[in-house]
């Protein structure tokens, strides 16, 4: 998913969950951080303390991510939680929407509601909640089960944007070849972004009003259908709850009941299947909260995404001279937030799933 699902779609999630806009907005800002924090950086103070700020984003056009070891570290932990179902290990890395490891993440999350990090982690779990809906089927590495046949993929609605989505799908496609060692054999093997993640369907799963079809190459001929909207509105649902749960364990930070679901639903609907770039798609969302059309009538402005300004702030610690003045900084509770939610997939809930990357 993209910045108006990871942001603008999870803000209108925790605000019609009850929560209040300040920690709505952390929420939906780590959410969409987790695609924007690229770097990897260790700062050291005068005192002599130290913080690692590792990456959880995985843009495309930084070659380094599509490394084994940022295959293992950030797109299987953070953009395709393996649903662990299949005999081999490729297989159990399949994402899966709704799989009972992501429920899992969930539940584990859930306990940590009390943390001063609390807020962050949340994020981080709404956006890998989100990716699992759109990344299901594909596995965060390199790997042959991720091959499609690219004469196979058809858009079958809306009709009019086959053209526009063909040609996007070629430019990705030259900018992006290159041998990038499988993760399981580390043997080469050249293949357009060497076969990890969905990159062999471009932006696709990404896309909220596609609905389109596909035939894997490494299974026996078979087409498979996926309309992203339906997905989409599975996952926002999934969301809605999730957060309306953390909401009853953490009243403090909450300003009204819940809004029922079925009543945001059809407007959602409509955000959903609404063609256009992500910039116009989050417009949609902020133009229908600020016309009251989530909070019963409320008029209520999306505030602008502070991830610029928490780049900001991580370029600045280093001025700090006692690493004590930046533990109740968002940022460092982001990057806190982030290091739990990975040391949790890697070592202890994927090797409960005999899952070890």
């Amino acid at each position: 998913m993209q910045v108006d699902m990871h942001y603008f779609g999870t803000y209108t999630l925790a605000r019609t969950a009850g929560l209040l806009p300040h920690f709505a907005r952390i929420v939906a800002t780590s959410s969409q951080f987790v695609d924007d924090n690229v770097d990897d950086i260790a700062i050291e103070f005068s005192d002599g303390g130290q913080v690692r700020c590792s990456a959880s984003g995985h843009h495309g056009h930084y070659i380094e991510n599509i490394s084994p070891h940022d295959q293992r570290t950030i797109w299987v932990p953070f953009h395709f939680l393996p649903g662990g179902e299949g005999e081999t290990f490729t297989q159990r890395l399949m994402c899966k929407k709704n799989s009972p490891i992501l429920q899992e993440m969930l539940e584990h999350h859930l306990t940590l509601s009390h943390t001063p990090y609390a807020p962050f982690l949340l994020g981080i779990a709404a956006h890998v909640l989100f990716d699992s809906y759109a990344h299901y089927n594909f596995s965060g590495v390199s790997s042959r089960t991720n091959h499609v046949q690219q004469d196979t993929i058809k858009i079958l609605e809306p009709h009019h944007s086959q053209a526009a989505l063909d040609e996007h799908r070629n430019n990705f496609f030259e900018r992006f070849t290159h041998d990038t060692p499988n993760i399981r054999t580390n043997a080469k093997e050249e293949l357009p972004t060497g076969a990890l993640g969905h990159g062999t369907v471009c932006n696709y799963p990404d896309t909220p009003f596609l609905t389109w079809s596909y035939q894997p190459e490494t299974t026996e001929p078979k087409t498979i259908r996926r309309s992203n909207t339906d997905d989409y509105m599975e996952a926002a649902e999934h969301l809605y709850t999730y957060f309306v749960r953390f909401a009853e364990l953490r009243p403090d930070l909450t300003d009204a009941s819940p809004v029922p679901f079925e009543d945001i639903m059809p407007t959602i609907s409509v955000m959903l299947m609404t063609p256009g770039t992500k910039h116009e798609r989050s417009g949609l969302w902020q133009v229908a909260m600020a016309q009251g059309a989530f909070l019963q009538g409320t008029d209520e402005e999306i505030p602008p995404y502070a991830g610029d300004m928490w780049k900001r702030k991580q370029q600045e610690l280093a001025t700090c001279p006692d690493c004590a003045f930046i533990t109740d900084m968002d940022i460092y509770k982001f990057h806190q937030a982030a290091e739990v939610h990975r040391a949790y997939i890697l070592t202890e809930l994927l090797p409960a799933h005999d899952i070890l990357v």
